[in-house]
């Protein structure tokens, strides 16, 4: 397997964390702490899980760790998408948001089948 560094995935989820916990700091959803926690926890898990997976050193165990991220950036997805139909984040914040997820979640679903042949 190649360096963590080299997979666009990795690099990704590392921005979209970033992005999705900057939002999660800016009124009114920063007063919104249980959304604005499941954002955080959502977002963070990602890149936290490719690593953990990546570490452990075996196919087997990077495959269960990409899909619980594939699972956390699916999540991240709906808690933006609640946040905009409640008013809570930017439109354009959100779509950026939104964007990042989707190709996030490609990006996990490669991965996931070239790890899988």
């Amino acid at each position: 397997m190649r360096k963590l560094n080299s997979l666009k995935a990795w690099t990704l989820s590392k921005v979209l964390a970033r992005s999705a916990y900057r939002v999660t700091m800016q009124k009114p959803l920063s007063h919104h702490f249980g959304l604005a926690d499941q954002i955080r926890r959502a977002a963070t898990s990602v890149p936290a899980n490719i690593a953990e997976g990546y570490a452990l050193g075996t196919r087997p165990q990077f495959v269960r760790h990409v899909r619980i991220a594939f699972g956390s950036a699916c999540e991240l997805s709906v808690h933006i998408e609640i946040a905009l139909d409640l008013e809570l984040v930017s439109p354009v914040a959100a779509r950026e948001l939104l964007e990042s997820c989707d190709m996030l979640i490609k990006l996990l679903i490669g991965l996931l089948k070239k790890l899988s042949r």
